[in-house]
């Protein structure tokens, strides 16, 4: 005879204090395809041509970031009411807010635009919104892989190209700081380019951040 099947109320219960393991993973797939989208966004607001369709791609950036805090909630709000998680729920935590800061500091550089009311963009700008397009390509592909281990592998390939990609800005920024200290005159002009360039390759190291955050979950679940 088979057994009695639970009330309808009580599977409801369960599954609300366990959800699928799978959900998990996509809110950290989540987050990182809202960072995503704010990298390849900060990327065309460094060749708007002008003022207003900067202003325009300013808005959606900070969409996209209102997307990756959504995921953070969510992912909270998981763990607050599971009890046993795929991975430690401190990684699950420490990696989706480390993809989310990325989304944070996208956009808060591009804010640079309207709080500084700059008019055009500084040299150099293109180049690291292009490292910032390319690092949140690596991690989301890589958080699409992270649910099965038999993806280590490629997600290691991923980790390791986004410390190459932050070694690449690294190279770009001082290069083109140093540029802007030796050639600017006006001091407002070089104040509001040096902060817009800070932002950008710190946008690109917030990226290595999460390849950190990928490999120490990684090792801890080899």
């Amino acid at each position: 005879m088979a057994p009695p099947a639970f009330p309808m109320w009580l599977q409801r219960l369960i599954r609300w204090f366990l959800p699928e393991e799978g959900r998990f993973y996509d809110y950290i797939e989540a987050a990182a395809v809202a960072a995503d989208n704010a990298g390849r966004l900060i990327g065309e607001l460094t060749r708007a041509p002008n003022r207003e369709q900067r202003l325009v791609l300013v808005e959606r950036i900070r969409e996209a970031e209102h997307d990756g805090d959504r995921a953070m909630k969510e992912m909270a709000d998981a763990l607050d009411r599971t009890f046993v998680t795929p991975i430690d729920r401190e990684d699950l935590y420490h990696l989706t807010s480390k993809i989310e800061s990325v989304s944070d500091f996208i956009s808060a550089t591009a804010n640079y635009l309207t709080v500084h009311k700059m008019e055009e963009m500084p040299e150099g700008s293109r180049e690291l919104a292009d490292l910032i397009g390319k690092a949140t390509s690596e991690f989301l592909r890589a958080s699409r892989m992270l649910r099965d281990h038999r993806n280590a592998d490629q997600v290691r390939a991923a980790c390791r190209a986004l410390h190459y990609i932050e070694h690449e800005a690294d190279v770009i920024f001082r290069l083109r700081l140093g540029d802007l200290f030796e050639n600017e005159t006006d001091a407002i002009r070089l104040i509001k380019h040096k902060e817009f360039l800070e932002g950008l390759e710190n946008a690109v190291d917030h990226c290595a951040a999460v390849g950190t955050s990928m490999e120490a979950i990684l090792i801890k679940n080899a």
